[in-house]
């Protein structure tokens, strides 16, 4: 941090986070995930199949990709920004263009640019709001910023609950892009510009090589988030089948996802609290550690309560692991934070990928989620080990607690 750099006052960081939530809420929240409360009404009133909605759903994922492993790649914070704003603008886009008919190649199309939008509320976004935050001299922290994801689902569950029974599928995914056109101007304005490139970036050269201690950091630690990213996405698809089948299928899909929202959004937010006084890396263990008991919770017959516990405490601990992974990785390269951040949504999202076809194929073979979920659990339960074994780091600041506040 330079001896110039102004320190921030507290309007200017809640104003800086207010513009990350609205880039959360329309990136994620609508664009992307007002899809899975929207798929009921779109199978009943306009024919969407079972393999098309499976179809649009890998979409938005190969979309989001498709984003990450441009900026995985794109250094320049000029380019970064443009990028940036043209999410915003893909977001409401792709959420109006849902409405337009009912052409399954149109839908196709807007679900991978909704999936693509992504990437600007969940990488950029927190990006440019922790390169901001170091340079105001404030603590850098991401758990209000990522509160904006479990919001977004909340929004799309309460947009959907709200409307349903007045709007078709047409009228609501409009009312969604008009919701939409009405945050972009916040995330536009409120989400603090990149730094400008340094000299020796702008003339080509890239940041400085990763030593060998930070590159074995990143092994364990991308080895670890790899597995997180498997729990998670074992338990999120899975997680209504596995209540149903233990005869808990009662209620709306758009309520179940407002709560699941609601865990989502406290998960952050519960986290950068508790690493104000323990620092990061207990934090992000603690989380794992409990990301494995609520899917261990899925997989045993415990009851109701219990399932509905693990359901909420799974949504507030995978959110925190996110959060505090991409704050640490962060951290740990400053120079480079947002390919940083790239390369470990590369490895959760490969873990993303793996969960479900090996899920579903033992469940069918042992007639049961049991086995599954608990190879999830025991993934999880690895994954906490190796980031155990990367540690916090011993280059860099990777602490909350050693910022000035």
């Amino acid at each position: 941090m330079t001896a110039t750099a102004s320190r921030a006052t507290r309007g200017q960081i809640r104003r800086a986070f207010l513009g990350g939530i609205a880039a959360h809420l329309l990136t994620i929240g609508i664009a992307r995930f007002a899809y899975t409360p929207l798929l009921p009404v779109m199978q009943a009133e306009a024919g969407l199949g079972q393999q098309a909605a499976g179809l649009l759903g890998a979409l938005i994922y190969a979309g989001y990709l498709s984003a990450v492993l441009l900026l995985s790649a794109l250094r320049d914070p000029a380019r970064r920004l443009a990028v940036f704003r043209a999410c915003l603008v893909l977001a409401v886009a792709s959420t109006a263009m849902m409405a337009l008919s009912d052409r399954l190649w149109l839908w196709a199309l807007s679900r991978y640019l909704g999936g693509f939008s992504g990437a600007g509320g969940m990488l950029l976004a927190a990006e440019f709001l922790l390169g901001w935050l170091r340079r105001s001299g404030a603590r850098p922290d991401l758990g209000p910023h990522f509160t904006g994801l479990g919001l977004g689902i909340c929004l799309s569950g309460l947009v959907t609950l709200g409307l349903g029974g007045h709007l078709g599928w047409a009228g609501q995914w409009s009312a969604f892009a008009l919701l939409g056109a009405a945050l972009l101007p916040l995330a536009w304005v409120l989400v603090p510009r990149p730094a400008p490139a340094a000299p020796a970036q702008a003339a080509g050269s890239g940041p400085a090589p990763r030593s060998r201690g930070a590159t074995r950091w990143f092994a364990l630690f991308g080895a670890g988030y790899l597995a997180a990213g498997w729990g998670y996405a074992a338990g999120a698809t899975f997680a209504v089948d596995i209540l149903a089948a233990a005869g808990h299928g009662g209620g709306t899909a758009a309520s179940v996802w407002v709560i699941l929202g609601l865990a989502t959004a406290a998960g952050p937010v519960i986290a950068s609290a508790c690493a104000r006084w323990s620092g990061l890396m207990p934090v992000l263990l603690a989380a794992m550690a409990l990301q494995a008991l609520s899917l261990a919770g899925f997989a045993l017959p415990l009851g109701l309560a219990a399932s509905f516990a693990a359901a909420m405490l799974f949504g507030a601990s995978f959110m925190a692991i996110v959060a505090t992974s991409l704050l640490l990785a962060g951290l740990k390269q400053p120079e480079a934070a947002g390919q940083a951040m790239a390369r470990l949504t590369l490895l959760y999202g490969t873990g993303q990928m793996l969960a479900p076809p090996v899920t579903a194929f033992l469940a069918e073979r042992s007639g049961g989620y049991a086995l599954p979920i608990l190879l999830a659990a025991g993934l999880s339960a690895a994954g906490l080990a190796l980031m155990a074994l990367a540690g916090g780091s011993s280059e860099g600041p990777v602490s909350p607690r050693q910022a000035p506040r």
